[in-house]
């Protein structure tokens, strides 16, 4: 899940987390136009929020009416690992929310809470190693 965020963050921004880090760009916002259908102004299609370390904090998009249809959020430790991902309703209500537990740089749970902060579903990681 961590490597197919960070695909997605670099493949929605077109930029990577070290080129945003450099920049120091703060926020991202796509426009879309749909000439095809008389819209001559823009609509926003998405805007991504990033930290200090380039890393995606926030991300919202949006169809052609203006209505939020995904939103979440992003939380990271000191390491930069991300530790919690937030979903959140039009509204900005939480209804689900996920949280990484690592130990020694490995992600080894992942737990699964719903809008009232139930858990109610658990993945634990195992690893093998060469010998």
């Amino acid at each position: 899940m961590l490597i197919l965020l960070i695909v997605g963050m670099t493949i929605a921004t077109g930029q990577g987390k070290k080129t945003i880090r450099e920049k120091q760009i703060v926020t991202v916002t796509v426009e879309e136009y749909f000439l095809d259908e008389g819209m001559k102004e823009p609509v926003v299609e998405s805007v991504e929020k990033f930290n200090e370390d380039g890393e995606l904090i926030e991300l919202q998009e949006f169809n052609k009416r203006g209505v939020v249809k995904k939103w979440e959020k992003y939380l990271y430790d000191e390491e930069g690992q991300l530790v919690e991902e937030q979903y959140l309703d039009e509204k900005g209500r939480i209804t689900r929310t996920e949280k990484n537990i690592y130990r020694e740089d490995l992600r080894v749970e992942k737990h699964f809470f719903d809008g009232k902060g139930r858990l109610y579903k658990k993945k634990v990681y195992l690893y093998e190693y060469r010998k």
